[in-house]
């Protein structure tokens, strides 16, 4: 097998830039040596490959290829390989999604191609939640809702039993683990055909060790009084419990799902507040444990000598843990020259915020003139301090260049690391794989 076979996306030109002695001088293996690798080892080194680059090598021969039907080797290779902090980019109307990878490389954060396991546009799905390699669709007809998880790399999809509640646009969470899965869907009771509330919220829980095995309902419990929920801004699920944004006015609202209880924590500067968005820092395969609560948004003082910015914040004691107190610490605050670029394309519209790991995403949601894509995609590094543009995405003809661009109608950025192995789906009445398709670029 030639390493070299892996394709990388090509340096940015520029004035001075030139490709480092090593990555021009790459040695290769002696195939000999491989040959003589015990297949136990050699499947251990494989496993311990990214998922874009084992779908690559996927085309080496047969028995790569078919290490994907291997149950041992998907669990060697959830334990092993590397966590993937990467962002989806979704529109309903598309049938692909676009993964950014915002880690850095020396060409900078690259792109990726991802075909959507269900013809989206004409299934009446629309991308509404993300959590441990599963998307999770929601049905955009009124009344009761279904609820489909799926695996893009595997194209394994499953569906909840129907929602017991009739909904109009409601907000959903999710949180999947490898033996467990918690879905919430929350607000917009269609209390007739004409009218709709923010009244209830209905939990669906599936635990390999529940009794019935393939998941349930539980009964629903009551959304605090005067909640008003966005579906676009999602649900952030940290240490049991998850965060949700209320507005009019401002409030988090945090749902103990143990307890199947609600509460409420005062966000920081909530008068002052445009496009927040409630978002779960660090954590991942490598540290659960570290997962913070953060709040994402503009902060707009007019009358004050303050200027304006975006500014992150994490929660901290009791509002943390579920009670209804708690402290906001601010952590970073964009730079006053990279937000006169990001109002520029943002243009009073607001924005789309996702976070992974250490990694923040804000994306300015579409306005009446497209703004140029590398203007378009913002990345937050918490761990660095730093800030930096996304690079164009170089696949403008398969119909997501609007997505990049500046949204289009109801598009969404939801934190997604690409898995091989999603175990907790088996817990659902799952479909057989019926093509099996890799990550472009």
């Amino acid at each position: 097998m030639n390493p070299q076979a892996h394709h990388h996306l090509p340096l940015p030109s520029g004035p001075g830039r030139r490709p480092s002695t090593a990555a021009a001088a790459e040695v290769e293996m002696d195939p000999r040596v491989w040959r003589r690798l015990p297949q136990p080892l050699l499947d251990r080194v494989l496993a311990c490959l990214p998922t874009p680059s084992f779908l690559r090598a996927r085309a080496v021969c047969r028995r790569f290829y078919h290490l994907l039907f291997s149950s041992p080797f998907l669990h060697s290779h959830l334990l092993h390989s590397p966590h993937l902090p990467f962002f989806a980019f979704a529109v309903p109307s598309a049938g692909h999604l676009l993964l950014l990878d915002p880690t850095p490389q020396p060409q900078g954060p690259s792109w990726f191609l991802l075909p959507l396991p269900i013809p989206a546009p004409a299934a009446g799905f629309s991308p509404a939640a993300a959590s441990a390699g599963l998307l999770a669709f929601l049905s955009d007809a009124s009344g009761h809702k279904t609820l489909l998880l799926a695996n893009p790399i595997t194209r394994l999809l499953a569906a909840l039993p129907l929602g017991p509640t009739q909904r109009l646009s409601p907000t959903v969470g999710l949180a999947a683990g490898s033996t467990s899965i918690i879905a919430v869907v929350a607000g917009d009771d269609l209390v007739s055909p004409f009218a709709v509330k923010n009244i209830s919220v209905d939990t669906f829980v599936a635990d390999a060790a529940s009794v019935p095995s393939p998941g349930f309902w539980t009964p629903s419990s009551l959304l605090p009084r005067l909640s008003s929920l966005d579906p676009r801004a999602g649900m952030a699920f940290v240490a049991g419990r998850f965060y949700c944004m209320s507005s009019s006015p401002f409030a988090v609202l945090v749902f103990d799902v143990a307890g199947n209880a609600w509460s409420k924590v005062q966000p920081p500067m909530r008068r002052f507040l445009r496009s927040p968005a409630l978002v779960e820092l660090g954590g991942g395969r490598e540290g659960p444990g570290s997962a913070r609560v953060g709040l994402v948004a503009s902060v707009e003082k007019s009358r004050l000598n303050v200027p304006r910015s975006v500014r992150v914040w994490t929660l901290r004691g009791r509002g943390a843990s579920g009670g209804g107190g708690g402290a906001w610490s601010e952590v970073a605050r964009m730079p006053q020259d990279v937000h006169a670029q990001f109002a520029v394309a943002e243009g009073g519209r607001g924005f789309e915020c996702a976070a992974h790991g250490d990694f923040i995403v804000l994306a300015p949601r579409s306005g009446p003139a497209a703004v140029p894509v590398p203007t378009t995609v913002l990345v937050f590094d918490s761990r660095r301090d730093e800030w930096r543009w996304a690079p164009p995405c170089p696949y403008v003809g398969h119909g997501l260049a609007a997505v990049v661009a500046g949204g289009g109608t109801g598009f969404r950025v939801l934190a997604y690391e690409p898995r091989l192995a999603t175990p907790a789906i088996g817990l659902l009445d799952a479909t057989t794989p019926v093509a099996l398709h890799g990550m472009h670029g």
